[in-house]
């Protein structure tokens, strides 16, 4: 924000002196505070955690679940959702990438809406309906809205930086293969739809993940407020989202803390929507050990996962990960080397 006075008054001396009340001219990217906000916020997570407290510590069991698990549940990602559209269209910076997050949230919402309406009171629902359409719309829209963000946020190229990203993107990966897609791959067989279905949300689930932490990479691990805010929310959904499925095709699904994760990583998604933006990372060079620390830890957590699969059986596509880990990290510390001028000195790229 930028302050400017009204109007100047001559005093007896011939002082100009500034009188009348301050107005204020918005700069690009400042966006208005609404008075009263935080009443929104504070309502929508003290309802998060009566849910929470609900799944996890039995609070209000005399409730009948399903008041939770749908009606409670609808009404937070219904929030949600409207919260972020109206953050999105305050902002003057981020605006598309807002609005495609709200988009995001509106058809996940309407996606449990309608399971609600059509298998709220049923014991076991079906493995695919038409709800999976708008909860799996929910991908493609978050991860071009997290394009956009990273643009706005990252304006150069730098190629150690995305190559630190993708480094990430693999490690977060390799763990998520064993937790999520293996268990949902082994009890795969029920129709090729089914198993596509099935196998896409937690693949999609490691996807976002992956690429939200591979961007805090690419901010030099400078993201700001709002991308953390955003992380948290992200990674709650994920996480919820990839127990589900496999609760789900083991049909040991009985509901959980997870359920109220799924509604307060919604919330804080569109927190995030309405925090003041981070502005452009300016990037400093990285020299020494701070610019191969990140691949001689991803070196050293893919030859401790190798070392675990020869007393251990671990998945095929676990080790191919560790392997292209390893690749990645050599490739960044070749990049990352010192370079020798021609006096003779040794700099950094």
């Amino acid at each position: 924000m930028t302050r400017l006075w009204c109007a100047t008054r001559t005093d007896s001396g011939g002082v100009a002196r500034r009188v009348g009340a301050p107005t204020f001219r918005r700069r690009k990217g400042d966006s208005v505070a609404l008075p009263g906000i935080w009443l929104v916020w504070l309502t929508l997570g003290l309802l998060v955690v009566v849910y929470a407290s609900h799944e996890a510590f039995g609070f209000a069991r005399s409730v009948d679940d399903e008041f939770f698990r749908q009606g409670l549940n609808d009404v937070l990602l219904w929030s949600a959702a409207a919260a972020c559209f109206a953050g999105a269209r305050r902002s003057t910076r981020s605006r598309t990438a807002w609005l495609l997050v709200s988009a995001g949230l509106a058809s996940w919402a309407v996606g449990d809406t309608i399971w609600s309406i059509r298998f709220g009171g049923a014991a076991q629902g079906p493995l695919t309906s038409v709800s999976d359409v708008f909860w799996l719309a929910w991908y493609p829209l978050v991860l071009a809205a997290l394009v956009l963000l990273v643009r706005d946020r990252v304006p150069a190229f730098e190629l150690h930086r995305w190559i630190d990203g993708v480094v990430v993107m693999l490690v977060v990966a390799t763990p998520w293969v064993a937790l999520f897609l293996e268990p949902v791959a082994a009890h795969s067989g029920t129709s090729a739809l089914a198993d596509a279905v099935d196998f896409a949300y937690p693949l999609g689930d490691a996807i976002i993940v992956g690429a939200t932490l591979g961007a805090f990479a690419l901010m030099g691990w400078r993201p700001g407020r709002m991308w953390c805010t955003l992380a948290l929310g992200l990674v709650a959904l994920g996480v919820a989202d990839a127990v589900y499925s496999v609760q789900a095709l083991q049909h040991t699904y009985r509901g959980g803390l997870y359920d109220a994760a799924w509604a307060g990583g919604a919330v804080l998604i569109a927190y995030a929507a309405w925090m003041p933006h981070p502005g452009q990372v300016r990037l400093a060079k990285v020299t020494g050990w701070p610019a191969v620390a990140l691949p001689l830890t991803a070196q050293a957590f893919a030859i401790a996962l190798q070392i675990y699969g020869i007393f251990h059986s671990i998945p095929t596509i676990e080790r191919a990960l560790t392997i292209v880990v390893l690749l990645i990290a050599m490739l960044q510390i070749a990049i990352t080397r010192p370079a020798v001028e021609p006096d003779g000195a040794a700099t950094s790229p």
